[in-house]
């Protein structure tokens, strides 16, 4: 059940129909009873490469089921596949879109929709730069309710992307931000403040972990050596130069230090070149795709984001739920996740001197280490669950089903 839907397939439900729970309400007086049944959500990316934003659909959907019909659709590009992978072994509905050029793209969600009666079609993208036929086309499709959730800040100065982006607005009924300062850059080109809400993002809490020990002899490193890791795409916006040219001077003072580096990107090869030109290419290790990277946070002292832009990072909220202290750059987003002080230390971007003491200064105190670790678990807990983003995001979904007179759907837990 939920597996990758063929496109070409006679039915695309992915499921029996007797999983479509549906009940009646009978008004007072005995009139015909009206008929209710389970709200039911498309969750939408175009993006290329859902890392972080495919993370956070993964976390509606496992947040959302049983008690919501759920279907997610996506690009089947290599992250895409992970996506629709992991949310049919949720028990999703999937979808795998052709490419977005393709003259079928919109047909193609526009039949899917027109089959499945979605209440709510869900668009997950970046800074807007995405293709936007999804909205269109489930607007077509007669969807009750298009809500978009911006993942990113407004980076862009293009007058054309700028027009581009307002334009596909006019399909989307609510706008949620994941951030309050990233909120604050769309209401500063022009997007009007009663468009916008926050829904901070949230995760869920990781299966046990297997202990600093065993995490670190699965990698290979000494039980008592200094460790930093990161985790993110090997891309621009991620800092990881800076990263690595702070590691020098780290070594100086940590002579054992291991800096692991997860994920996959097309900086891949340049960033070993960077390590290998300072010298320091036997400390920094670009371990790629891990699927297994939230288990390996239990072989870390120190968790660091050192991030150009973000939008709310999900890693931070993963290292804190492991109980490790951050260092992050004072970025959107990043900043609303750390508290400067007392769950990790916030750094200007780009300065890898500042970036590199404030590793060393948390590598050279085991106390402070761990109140801070401590400190963030217990932020996580308090701001950043799953069950609370996605309470919330049910919130707006509710509130835009009632705004445009939709019959009402499934309660809420």
């Amino acid at each position: 059940m939920g597996g990758p839907v063929d496109v070409s397939a006679q039915n695309v439900t992915g499921r029996p129909n007797a999983t479509v729970q549906q009940w009646s309400m009978y008004p007072p007086g005995g009139a015909r009873p009206v008929v209710r049944r389970r709200l039911s959500v498309c969750l939408y990316t175009p993006s290329a490469d859902p890392s972080g934003m495919g993370e956070h659909m993964l976390d509606l959907v496992a947040e959302y089921l049983p008690d919501v019909d759920v279907s997610v659709m996506c690009w089947p590009t290599e992250a895409g596949q992970r996506v629709l992978a992991r949310a049919a072994a949720l028990g999703a509905i999937t979808l795998a879109l052709p490419h977005p050029r393709d003259p079928a793209f919109a047909e193609v969600i526009a039949d899917f929709l027109d089959r499945q009666r979605i209440d709510v079609f869900h668009v997950h993208v970046g800074t807007g730069r995405e293709n936007f036929d999804g909205a269109r086309a489930a607007r077509a499709a007669g969807v009750p309710a298009i809500v978009q959730t911006q993942h990113q800040p407004w980076l862009l100065s293009s007058p054309v992307k700028r027009a581009s982006f307002f334009n596909a607005l006019q399909e989307v009924d609510r706008l949620i931000a994941v951030s309050q300062a990233q909120r604050r850059t769309y209401e500063r080109i022009g997007v009007p403040v009663e468009r916008f809400c926050t829904v901070p993002n949230g995760i869920g809490a990781r299966v046990a972990g297997p202990g600093r020990r065993a995490a670190r002899t699965s990698l290979g490193l000494d039980p008592d050596q200094p460790v930093v890791m990161t985790v993110g795409r090997l891309a621009p916006m991620k800092g990881h130069r800076q990263l690595i040219e702070s590691t020098p001077d780290l070594l100086a003072r940590f002579p054992g230090l291991a800096v692991l580096i997860v994920g996959e990107g097309h900086l891949h090869r340049r960033l070993a070149e960077q390590a290998d030109e300072l010298g320091v290419g036997g400390r920094v290790r670009l371990m790629g795709h891990r699927p297994d990277a939230r288990l390996l946070l239990d072989a870390a002292d120190v968790f660091v984001l050192p991030s150009l832009h973000e939008g709310m990072p999900l890693v931070a909220m993963e290292a804190m739920e492991a109980g490790l202290p951050v260092v992050a750059t004072r970025v959107i987003g990043s900043e609303e996740v750390v508290d400067h002080g007392e769950t990790g230390l916030l750094t200007p971007a780009g300065d890898a001197p500042a970036l590199g003491a404030a590793l060393g200064e948390l590598l050279a105190d085991p106390a402070l280490r761990a109140r801070m670790g401590a400190a963030g678990r217990q932020r996580y807990v308090d701001h950043f669950t799953r069950r609370r983003m996605a309470e919330r995001t049910r919130a707006v979904y509710a509130s835009v089903l009632e705004s445009v007179g939709a019959a009402p759907v499934g309660s809420s837990r």
